[in-house]
């Protein structure tokens, strides 16, 4: 059993090694499937370009079957690699995501470059048929109603959960099993194998 490799796009200030990302990376490993989680550069003053080459560096099998995974800053920053890519890929779980503004106190002039460079939401609609985003209605870092609002801008299916923050280990998110059951609904339809 195989399939294409999946990509998780970390936030900010965070890396492969935090939240949930390690425990769903070894959830993969043993259904076979890898999960690529590039770290970052920068991430205490992210920029979009540096960032975006780290994912081109990293993404070097992208086609029908590949899933991006998004959290918080990396969100955007997977939907525009999306774009710049142009492939169409299977689908997309974004969690704590925000588009074309940043609703964080948190304000650098390099978050802002994320936001500036348009995203064309009609393309990414061609290029990923299945988007899933999910929210926590007590989300303290990216309000729920940007995620919503993201959630109808890319007329994706929407996931409330009723707790979990912003899903970051500090709140003691260090496993999320809904995102594996996404997952394991997305590889599994239409393939000829199930996780």
């Amino acid at each position: 059993m195989g399939t294409s490799p999946i990509y998780l796009v970390h936030g900010f200030t965070a890396s492969s090694k935090a939240n949930w990302f390690p425990w769903l990376k070894d959830q993969l490993q043993k259904n076979g499937i890898a999960l690529i989680i590039p770290d970052m550069p920068n991430t205490n003053d992210p920029h979009l370009l540096p960032w975006l080459q780290m994912l081109e560096e990293a993404a070097k099998e992208i086609n029908e079957n590949s899933i991006f995974i998004g959290h918080s800053l990396g969100c955007i920053t997977a939907l525009h690699f999306i774009l710049k890519k142009n492939i169409k890929i299977k689908a997309a779980i974004l969690v704590s995501g925000f588009m074309k503004e940043n609703p964080m106190e948190i304000q650098k002039e390099g978050l802002s470059e994320f936001m500036e460079e348009a995203i064309d939401v009609e393309t990414l609609k061609c290029l990923i048929p299945d988007r899933v985003i999910m929210t926590a209605v007590d989300d303290d870092i990216v309000p729920t109603a940007a995620t919503r609002k993201m959630a109808e801008q890319l007329e994706a299916r929407l996931i409330e959960l009723s707790g979990g923050k912003h899903f970051i280990d500090r709140d003691g998110f260090t496993e999320f099993p809904e995102v594996l059951e996404v997952l394991k609904e997305l590889i599994s339809r239409g393939a000829g194998f199930s996780v």
